[in-house]
């Protein structure tokens, strides 16, 4: 729900949109993209110095790569995926069926069907969803930590499509290497040597 609540984009543009949708994320694809760098801070932090180093974020923000790695108890905060066919995935069914009972969110096909294409699934936050995502922010400090982690996505993903994601993620050796079906191996040691290399550099260590 944070995910959808604060990377998903804005509503009011279709006509097929649920009547109270307020966010929006296209296609799983998409979404299992962004679940991955929530779950995963050592990619994320290198997805944040690689930013820093390509002039799309300013190099201040290299400290919250540090913040992320070093500060924010990564070890305790990981949840690594399988790897299958398509990059990093795991079932959203029930975590997604949680959130669409009470009516704080909403699936919906979208697209062309046949036997070649399978129809796109959009992910829509309702009203009552960004509602209810406000209220746990305010009365559940624990759940800060993910929120936060949220917006360090938000940060260094805003206006990228799933395929731009993926090709980002397919760079580390590690992850384009894992077996299908085996655990996306983590990177933070080489992040963390990265990172201290870009910190000197930058007059910021």
């Amino acid at each position: 729900m944070l995910i959808l609540d604060r990377l998903g984009d804005a509503c009011g543009a279709s006509e097929d949109e649920p009547p109270t949708a307020v966010r929006v994320i296209q296609a799983q694809r998409k979404l299992a993209k962004l679940d991955f760098l929530v779950r995963n801070p050592d990619y994320l932090a290198d997805q944040i110095i690689t930013a820093c180093e390509e002039g799309r974020l300013t190099r201040d923000r290299l400290l919250d790569a540090r913040a992320v790695l070093e500060e924010r108890e990564p070890e305790l905060h990981t949840y690594r995926m399988l790897r299958n066919k398509h990059g990093a995935y795991e079932s959203m069914n029930n975590a997604l069926a949680v959130l669409r009972h009470p009516g704080l969110i909403k699936v919906v096909r979208a697209g062309k069907s046949s036997d070649t294409h399978v129809r796109r699934r959009d992910y829509y936050l309702l009203s009552t969803g960004a509602a209810f995502a406000e209220r746990l922010r305010n009365e559940v400090p624990v759940l800060a930590w993910y929120d936060q982690q949220v917006l360090y996505v938000r940060m260094v993903t805003e206006g990228m499509s799933a395929e731009q994601l993926k090709a980002l993620q397919y760079e580390h050796a590690e992850y384009a290497g894992t077996p299908v079906g085996q655990i996306i191996a983590g990177i933070a040691e080489r992040v963390r040597a990265r990172l201290a290399v870009a910190l000197e550099r930058e007059g910021l260590a």
